[in-house]
């Protein structure tokens, strides 16, 4: 039998999916025909100067720390966002080792201990939820359309930065902060898919992975961008050495005597 063409297989595969939004298939159609939009709000949208892609990081030791917590919500999600935070500043040069869920004076009573070298910077990550908000009418009007009316779900989270030097000076703070709406339905689904098909250009479309990798490209922007700062800024502390107590600067001279004046110029 011979195998469909890629149109045809693309094809098969937008008409598969249209029949799922319509309800037609109500064990999978809700979940075939959810639209994801991004948008970069606090931090996110700031304009960088560093390229991911080069070597920013030479001879740079760092610890990224992923906080198991709120957005976090375990473990392995700690363990995977901290994989690929790794695989972003490794391919920058960096020597990179992960600590999951410790809070940063623990890492420096740890590190006063340790035979292993303290690392140069630490990088911790918290991520919370800021807002959410959802209308429970949407869900009815979605229904009673048979799905031509979307409903919808946003959220609103926060990144939290922060990057110490290898003594747990903090050298940098940031909020990076976005918001992810999802949109449920055959309407919403048909008309991006009809736009991405004849408007939007391939990065700019809305139907599969394209608002992932926006906000993913956006975080590791300025997470890189945060974390070279913070080396220039350790660098400059490194060199100037220790802080010098500042002498009293010298007392003012007294004024001269004038004839006919008393000892300071002025006094009767």
């Amino acid at each position: 039998m011979a195998q469909p063409s890629a149109p045809e297989s693309r094809l098969r595969t937008v008409v598969v999916t249209a029949l799922r939004c319509l309800g037609l298939w109500a064990t999978a159609g809700l979940g075939a025909c959810v639209t994801h939009t991004y948008q970069p709000m606090s931090g996110l949208h700031r304009p960088v100067v560093i390229d991911t892609g080069a070597p920013n990081f030479v001879g740079t030791t760092l610890r990224i720390n992923c906080v198991p917590k709120d957005l976090l919500k375990n473990m392995q999600d700690a363990t995977s966002l901290c994989d690929k935070l790794t695989t972003l500043f490794e391919n920058q040069g960096a020597v990179v080792t992960t600590a999951l869920g410790v809070q940063s004076d623990e890492l420096v009573a740890v590190d006063g201990q340790a035979a292993v070298p303290i690392p140069d910077l630490t990088l911790e990550l918290h991520a919370r939820q800021v807002h959410a908000a959802g209308n429970p009418l949407s869900w009815a009007a979605m229904l009673a359309s048979f799905t031509l009316v979307p409903a919808f779900t946003e959220f609103t989270f926060e990144q939290g930065v922060v990057v110490r030097d290898g003594s747990g000076f903090l050298l940098a703070t940031d909020e990076l902060r976005g918001k992810v709406t999802h949109y449920y339905g055959f309407g919403a689904w048909a008309s991006n898919k009809l736009l991405d098909l004849t408007a939007r250009e391939k990065e700019n479309r809305v139907i599969g992975a394209a608002p992932e990798l926006d906000l993913s490209n956006d975080l590791y922007r300025q997470l890189s961008q945060t974390v070279f700062n913070a080396s220039l800024q350790a660098e400059v502390l490194k060199r100037s050495g220790p802080r010098t107590t500042q002498e009293d600067p010298p007392a003012p001279a007294e004024p001269s005597t004038l004839p006919g004046l008393g000892p300071t110029l002025g006094a009767p």
